[in-house]
C-alpha cells in the first residue's frame, strides 16, 4: 500500500517540478508575459526646476518578474519535498521487505539444521 502512495507522491512532485521549470522557461526564455500582480503608478516629483514625472512601467515589470520567479521557486521546492516524501516511503517499504526476506531465510536455515 505504501508503494502506491510513494509512487503517487513521486509523480506529483515531478509534475510540480516540471510545471515550474516549464513556466519559468516560457517567461524568461520565450518572453511570454507574466500576470501583472503589482502595477505601480507614475511617480511625480516636485523639484526646483518644476514637476518631474518618472515612468514606473519598467520597474513594475521587473517587480512582477521577481514575484513570478519567487512563486515558481516555491512551487519547485514544494515539488521536491513531495517527491522526497514519496522516495522515503519507497525506501522504508524496501527495507521492510528485505528484513522480511532475511527473516524467512533464517527460518529456512533453522529448519534445515533441525533435519
Amino acid at each position: 500500500m505504501h508503494k502506491i502512495f510513494g509512487y503517487l507522491f513521486i509523480c506529483a512532485g515531478l509534475l510540480l517540478i516540471f510545471f515550474s521549470l516549464i513556466g519559468m522557461y516560457k517567461v524568461f526564455v520565450n518572453g511570454n508575459a507574466v500576470v501583472p500582480v503589482i502595477q505601480l503608478a507614475d511617480l511625480q516629483l516636485n523639484t526646483t526646476y518644476g514637476l518631474i514625472q518618472i515612468p514606473m512601467k519598467s520597474i513594475s515589470q521587473v517587480v512582477n518578474l521577481g514575484l513570478f520567479a519567487i512563486f515558481m521557486v516555491f512551487v519547485l521546492s514544494a515539488g521536491s519535498k513531495i517527491a522526497g516524501i514519496g522516495n522515503g516511503m519507497l525506501k522504508n517499504e524496501r527495507i521492510y521487505e528485505a528484513l522480511l526476506e532475511n527473516a524467512q531465510a533464517t527460518q529456512e536455515k533453522e529448519t534445515l539444521k533441525k533435519l
